[in-house]
């Protein structure tokens, strides 16, 4: 039996126990008369005193008779049942506990929760911009991979942000806080190769489930604590670290006619402290007491490094992702690099703070953009647009931790 777990407030139950909602439409009404809005009291209550009146108005919330859901799947309907009352079929499935729309394809595959965590002006919502677009592009192309928004919220802020970065060369807002309304996850079907000892068989698709909490939240008990039960349902974390507001590394860096440096936010060791303290007081700590779930530390920004980077590091240049699988060398080179930056700056606070903390981790090393925004415009992308150097590969070791890429052991020179 397949479980779900709602995107939205990660609530689980199992798929074939889910409500639906009616779409309200006209055509093959039975009775003559569409459904009408009702107030959907459980989902305003889960959106918040910022949704607006109007949105609260929804199709009315139904449990099919189980003969129907009987003929839905023997109809190769995908799940699509009649609505008890107007008789028009809906493939619209609800959470019950929060009553968020579920898109038609969500409870058809398993689920991989990714929740990305960072300070204000750490650069989420750009990161997540751009690795939309290489998933669809270079790295899409190496994997054989392919990555669809699914339902009207993703695909609508997807094409927004796209015309924003690659054709109007304006970097994103910043994401909203907790305090003016619930955001909304973003949601995507992986499609990847299914292999086996004899090659490739079939497809295998997964969703994938972003997570974006703002960087004020970060720093707020109350809204932090809401986020955690977001948090402790992931499948792996990715925490951005925005170098720049290490102490020692604006020190180091050389004076530039570059953009102004950011001012200091909460700091990158408070929010891993903080992160893990959640997460062990919601049952994630594993023995020894520190965190179980993996979390990929991506020092952003890397452009902005380059004064203090040796000319042949590997943070310079993109994964090779030779044959469409995953180079655990390749991943062990950046994360040793990142370990002997990390243990330099601060004097390694932040470095012990998380291998305190965290069971399992990986440093990485990325930079969205290729080259930091014009000094006189710094809300801007660089002219040549987004060049990104390693955005993917935070992600790709946590998808490849549960068995959903190939792996390159070069120790072995073999992929499994």
């Amino acid at each position: 039996m397949t479980t779900v777990i709602c995107p939205y407030c990660f609530a689980r139950a199992s798929a074939a126990g889910l409500p639906y909602r009616c779409q309200m439409s006209p055509t093959g009404v039975l009775a003559g008369t569409p459904c009408g809005p009702e107030r959907d009291d459980v989902w305003a209550a889960f959106a918040g005193p910022g949704a607006p009146p109007a949105a609260r108005m929804r199709g009315p919330v139904f449990t099919p008779a189980r003969k129907a859901l009987r003929l839905g799947a023997a109809g190769g309907g995908g799940g699509s049942v009649p609505c008890p009352r107007c008789g028009v079929t809906t493939t619209v499935r609800v959470c019950r506990s929060c009553h968020s729309d579920l898109p038609s394809d969500y409870c058809d595959q398993d689920s991989r929760i990714i929740a990305l965590v960072g300070a204000k002006a750490s650069g989420k919502s750009t990161y997540v911009a751009v690795l939309r677009n290489e998933l669809d592009h270079r790295v899409g192309q190496a994997y054989h991979a392919s990555l669809a928004a699914m339902g009207q919220s993703t695909q609508t802020r997807d094409k927004e942000m796209a015309e924003n970065l690659y054709e109007r060369l304006r970097l994103p807002d910043a994401t909203r806080p907790a305090a003016l309304g619930f955001n909304d996850p973003l949601l995507y079907r992986l499609s990847l190769p299914r292999r086996t000892l004899l090659g490739r068989s079939g497809t295998r698709h997964t969703t994938l489930v972003f997570f974006d909490a703002a960087g004020e939240d970060l720093a707020d008990a109350e809204a932090m604590e809401r986020y955690t039960r977001y948090l402790s349902a992931a499948d792996g974390i990715i925490l951005l670290v925005d170098p720049l507001q290490l102490g020692s590394v604006r020190d180091r860096l050389p004076v530039h006619d570059g953009p102004p440096l950011p001012e200091v936010e909460t700091s990158p060791r408070q929010i891993a402290a903080d992160l893990a303290t959640q997460l062990r007081a919601h049952g994630k700590g594993g023995k020894g007491g520190r965190v179980d779930t993996p979390i990929a530390v991506a020092v952003t920004k890397t452009d902005m490094l380059r004064p203090l980077l040796d000319p042949h590091s590997p943070l310079l240049r993109n994964a090779p992702h030779t044959g469409g699988a995953y180079d655990t060398e390749d991943r062990l080179a950046v994360h040793e690099e990142l370990r002997t930056l990390l243990t330099e700056w601060d004097s390694g606070a932040l470095l012990r703070q998380l291998e305190l903390d965290f069971a399992r981790l990986s440093l990485f090393g990325l930079s969205a953009l290729g080259a930091p925004p014009p000094a006189h415009a710094p809300a801007d992308v660089p002219k040549s647009g987004p060049q990104p150097v390693r955005v993917e590969d935070p992600l790709l070791w946590l998808l490849s931790l549960r068995g959903l890429l190939p792996v390159r052991t070069a120790a072995k020179e073999r992929v499994r």
